[in-house]
């Protein structure tokens, strides 16, 4: 089957992320299976050609709940890095909010 990259960066609002940083870990669930990640890392993923649901959220330290997720579908092409930087807001509220981007993710 062709075969595609996911390319995921997971980045705190600045206002908030001095709470989010030490407190809270990203997470992304790639069609149905959770991946976890790392502030200002960015993580390289496998996917099949085709379309696919990206969900990226936080959960607190030392607690199960997901919090703030954020939902993108897209489609990758055979040989395609499809670039997704995930973000919140400035209020911590606000879900951490994966968007595709058609410039490479920056590292860190």
């Amino acid at each position: 089957m062709a075969t595609a990259r996911l390319r995921l960066l997971a980045r705190a609002h600045w206002v908030n992320a001095w709470v989010l940083h030490p407190l809270a870990r990203p997470f992304a669930r790639l069609d149905g299976r959770e991946h976890p990640l790392v502030w200002k890392r960015v993580v390289d993923l496998p996917v099949e050609a085709g379309p696919h649901v990206l969900e990226t959220f936080v959960r607190y330290r030392g607690s199960a709940s997901t919090l703030g997720t954020g939902r993108l579908e897209f489609t990758a092409a055979a040989g395609e890095t499809v670039e997704v930087l995930a973000r919140n807001g400035p209020l911590n509220h606000q879900p951490l909010q994966p968007r595709r981007s058609d410039r490479e993710v920056p590292h860190g």
